[in-house]
């Protein structure tokens, strides 16, 4: 036994636990967090299409913009579904939703 500091196991053992944290745990956290910012936007562009839809039976607005955490909804009514479109400048997702 060596009572003078670490061992070269312990050594071995310490450096493996960290390569698995951040190899392979971190990488799927940031998967999971990303997968549920998408599933976020696609509820608010779900609810922005309701509202759209509301919008449209009531009052006959048949187009407009919803800002939510900073982004842009806007919603158009087609012949027979309510479109929503979203996201950043890059990639613009386009959900449609029939009523």
């Amino acid at each position: 036994m060596n009572d003078k500091g670490y061992s070269w196991p312990e050594a071995l053992l310490t450096l493996t636990i960290v390569m698995v944290i951040f190899g392979t745990l971190l990488p799927f956290a940031s998967f999971i967090t990303s997968d549920l910012q998408a599933r976020k936007l696609g509820m608010y562009a779900a609810e922005t299409a309701y509202q759209g839809a509301i919008s449209f039976q009531t009052y006959g607005v048949s187009e407009g913009t919803r800002q939510v955490d900073g982004v842009a909804y806007d919603w158009i009514v087609d012949t027979d579904a309510v479109c929503v479109s979203y996201g950043p400048a890059d990639k613009v997702v386009r959900k449609c939703i029939a009523y």
